[in-house]
């Protein structure tokens, strides 16, 4: 269990989890429509590299109950499906309804690491 003390420290490690559209993790065609896709997946690999724990959760494979995961099932019940993508940090929605650039990404991880609030958080 974390203290207080744990969320104003900087952390070295984030979890990244990315509640997908359905089909566009699982190499359906209908991801060729959606042209920040291939950007997106570079640089979800590229913040692999950075010591990111990255997931990405396909509703159309894994159903309603998007693979167990509670954060990101309650992040769908708030937000709803047509709100998709939703990337959440360390369990907390951090943006939702588009896929980010690289940098919007960075300073998602960046503000998880220093525990402020990032972009487009609630």
């Amino acid at each position: 269990m974390r203290d207080a003390a744990d969320h104003t420290s900087t952390r070295s490690h984030v979890d990244l989890l990315v509640v997908d559209k359905p089909g566009v993790s699982s190499g359906c065609a209908c991801s060729a429509t959606d042209p920040a896709l291939p950007r997106f997946a570079g640089d979800l690999e590229w913040l692999r590299w950075q010591g990111v724990t990255v997931r990405r959760i396909d509703p159309r494979v894994t159903g309603k109950e998007l693979g167990g995961d509670a954060d990101a099932t309650a992040a769908v019940a708030t937000h709803g499906y047509e709100s998709l993508p939703i990337i959440l940090v360390d369990g907390r929605v951090r943006h939702v309804g588009a896929y980010p650039d690289r940098a919007t990404l960075t300073a998602i991880v960046a503000a998880a690491k220093d525990g402020t609030t990032g972009p487009d958080e609630e």
